[in-house]
């Protein structure tokens, strides 16, 4: 068994690489332009391997560059399984997705029969890039995770959680943030990795799962727990720059199939996430 991995230098696959060492388990870095196609060619026909996790995205939602969103994430991707289907058929494809392909209609927690309705140029590119890669069913197996917000140790401080962390690590009176309403599933890197390599590896993978904790948070929750481990308390202010339009104000995980299918996996608790990112240097 040997995996390949895209965007293995990333934030996500910086732990993939971590867990994959762990479980003994060859890998190789799949790098290329997804934007060349024949640099895709050519890193694909000369890189031997039986599954394939595919991580590599333009993935901050709130870029400024939306065609960037669709060369990357939509058109890259049909490029690389395009790909991998002429020189590695048959391989086991795990394609990163997102929970934002449910869009602004998913309330609560919601599973992966939920009615897809994306908006915004990244969610859109997401969902975009799942409605074609059936295309190659017969010739790889196809499995698409849709991951809900996660975070950890090494994501940049321009996403929500690692900026309230270095705040409160650095102590500041205040902090200016965007939506302060919204709910999200918090997962963790680290079991968001997990889940990856053992979907990779398990016998029957599901189709389309979701990745996340189940468990639904507030940001108003995160920086009551950073308060209790730090003692700090800073004056929360809204940024109006920080608010995104057509952010979803309540999205959380059904992780009821991911448990049926990884019945050895667990996600984190956010209090565990939260500790880890605080004390790290």
């Amino acid at each position: 068994m040997r995996i390949a991995v895209t965007g293995l230098d990333g934030f996500t696959g910086r732990y993939v690489e971590a867990i994959l060492k762990g479980m003994g388990i060859e890998h190789v870095s799949l790098d290329a332009d997804l934007t060349d196609s024949k640099a895709v060619e050519r890193a694909v026909a000369e890189t031997e391997f039986d599954r394939l996790i595919h991580l590599a995205a333009i993935a901050f939602a709130g870029g400024a560059d939306w065609r960037a969103f669709y060369d990357v994430n939509q058109l890259g991707t049909v490029t690389l399984l395009e790909a991998v289907a002429r020189h590695r058929k048959g391989a086991r494809c795990i394609l990163a997705s997102s929970a934002q392909v449910y869009g602004p209609g998913a309330e609560g927690l919601v599973s992966e029969t939920h009615i897809c309705n994306p908006v915004g140029h990244y969610a859109i590119s997401k969902y975009a890039m799942e409605l074609a890669a059936p295309l190659f069913s017969s010739s790889l197996e196809i499995v698409i995770a849709r991951p809900f917000n996660y975070t950890g140790v090494g994501q940049e401080a321009r996403y929500l959680v690692p900026k309230i962390v270095d705040h409160f690590r650095r102590r500041t009176p205040e902090i200016e943030l965007g939506n302060l309403f919204i709910r999200r599933d918090f997962g963790d890197v680290r079991a968001v990795a997990e889940f990856y390599c053992m979907l990779a590896l398990t016998d029957t993978p599901p189709s389309h799962v979701n990745v996340g904790t189940g468990a639904l948070h507030s940001i108003q929750d995160i920086v009551d727990v950073l308060t209790s481990m730090t003692g700090h308390h800073p004056q929360l202010r809204t940024n109006p720059a920080f608010v995104r339009a057509n952010d979803v104000p309540t999205l959380g995980a059904d992780i009821s199939l991911a448990k049926q299918a990884l019945p050895s996996w667990a996600p984190r608790p956010i209090e565990d996430t939260l500790g880890w990112m605080l004390r790290a240097e």
